[in-house]
């Protein structure tokens, strides 16, 4: 998961936890054991132990689905 996290830095992801939470921010570092995210607003610090994170995803702004026509 490490290398995942590593990998996106200083990108936009979803962030999925052991607990079924699912956390979007911007990856800014990892420190130990912790991840280090600001919140969708950009401003907001939000903390995540790495052990409790169980899944990477990165963060899709295209969000076409398609278009009935």
């Amino acid at each position: 998961m490490r290398k995942l996290l590593e990998a996106s830095m200083g990108q936009r992801c979803y962030l999925f936890t052991t607990l079924g939470q699912v956390y979007v921010g911007l990856v800014v570092e990892l420190i130990d054991d912790v991840v280090h995210l600001t919140g969708p607003d950009g401003i907001t610090p939000v903390y995540i132990n790495l052990s409790d994170v169980s899944g990477v995803r990165q963060y899709d702004e295209d969000n076409d689905l398609g278009s009935a026509r």
